[in-house]
């Protein structure tokens, strides 16, 4: 693949930092950033405001982006994408919206490798409801143990909500595999996918998958902050309650004060302004996976993952850094430098090679069930990268003893 870093802005006037925290959010590219400004400068309209042209252009420019997602996640319809602020949006309004199917007893199933935001809000709708959070014991590489699973199903599991790909370890899960045992089990069990770690990096496409719903998140894939997306299939998103109540989703409210009328989908659940700015920069991002290739993406990030393994066995850093899945096929790097606290790695790496990464619970809360620690260093590569970042990287895990010197 050819380098891609002319696309992002970000290397304009700092050519010498390396990022690798795309797992926390992708870096923009170009064209993302003016379609954002170009909206906001040449129309900047309310798109419920559509009594004059631009109002209606730029809710011709919801319709668009709507339908180009639903060609991207190949959906059965456009009205099955709801736009939001982002995943964890996306989750919270999916399980306050199945609050009235789950009833005392009932049970939902989790690993212990989600995100924070894709646990609590099934625990606070089990605490409220009077259900019971479940959760699903793993593989040794980290993915989702089918059998284990087949084993925790009962008649009172409705629902079943797992990361594609996790955030931390990077364990990848075969949707596909998951969603048949669940539904062969009973097909009326809900299964929710979190994609925000995938969305950008692999093909998903929801109808094949049979999956339910899922949630992702535009800066994961190139794209703005302050957007995401829940897809549902039209019949289950259509019982959803709204989370959010006010313009844009409501039809009529009746003189008494009590009874109203909601539009349909995907209004009903769209409630306020949309960030619409935003939205013009998505289908940039959208455009722009399409034209390289989600293939070609997943390949090299690959490749790199693998360049990085070779060169970590090459220099034997595992004498003094654990590692937690060089042998995990995705573009993340979980580890820990022996006997240091993470956020001095993280310093070190900032200050002295000028590597951006993340230390930390990188919000999986529950990553001490599965591994032994509570936090680490988390590197993830993306299309910016190549492979001369990661020898200097490299470079600088070897070096890790001398972390003492950013710090007086």
């Amino acid at each position: 693949m050819k380098d891609l870093k002319k696309c992002f802005p970000f290397y304009d006037k700092q050519s010498n930092l390396i990022y690798f925290d795309s797992s926390a959010t992708s870096l923009k590219i170009k064209k993302v950033i003016d379609a954002e400004i170009q909206f906001l400068t040449e129309n900047g309209t309310n798109p419920h405001a559509v009594d004059y042209k631009k109002g209606y252009e730029a809710l011709e420019l919801i319709d668009r982006a709507r339908q180009l997602t639903k060609e991207f996640i190949n959906a059965k319809k456009p009205e099955e994408i709801i736009f939001t602020s982002g995943t964890t949006h996306s989750i919270n309004l999916l399980a306050n919206g199945l609050k009235k199917i789950i009833k005392k007893g009932d049970e939902i199933i989790v690993t212990e490798l989600e995100h924070s935001a894709n646990l609590l809000p099934w625990i606070v709708l089990a605490k409220s409801n009077g259900a019971k959070v479940k959760k699903v014991d793993l593989n040794d590489d980290f993915s989702i143990d089918v059998k284990g699973l087949k084993k925790i199903l009962t008649n009172k599991t409705k629902i079943v909500s797992f990361a594609s790909i996790s955030n931390t370890i990077g364990a990848k899960n075969d949707i596909k595999l998951i969603t048949k045992v669940i539904k062969d089990f009973n097909k009326d069990i809900i299964v929710h996918v979190d994609a925000a770690q995938s969305i950008g990096h692999i093909r998903t496409d929801v109808t094949d998958l049979n999956i339910d719903f899922m949630s992702w998140s535009a800066h994961k894939m190139y794209g703005p902050f302050g957007l995401g997306c829940l897809y549902g299939k039209y019949d289950l998103l259509n019982q959803l309650e709204p989370l959010f109540y006010g313009g844009g989703m409501s039809l009529k409210i009746e003189s008494d004060l009590i009874n109203y009328s909601l539009a349909t989908l995907p209004e009903k659940l769209e409630g306020g302004t949309p960030n619409i700015s935003a939205i013009a920069g998505f289908i940039e991002s959208i455009k722009f996976v399409n034209l390289i290739g989600l293939e070609n993406i997943e390949k090299y990030e690959l490749e790199l993952k693998k360049y990085f393994v070779d060169k970590v066995k090459e220099n034997n850093l595992e004498k003094h850094i654990i590692f937690y899945n060089l042998d995990i096929k995705t573009p993340i790097i979980l580890f820990n430098v022996k006997g240091v606290n993470p956020q001095d790695i993280t310093n070190f790496l900032d200050d002295k090679y000028n590597i951006l990464v993340r230390g930390g619970a990188n919000c999986a809360r529950r990553i001490e069930g599965v591994i032994n620690t509570k936090i680490a260093i988390r590197a993830s590569f993306g299309i910016n990268n190549n492979k001369a970042e990661i020898d200097k990287f490299i470079e600088a895990l070897k070096n890790t003893n001398s972390f003492l010197d950013v710090l007086f």
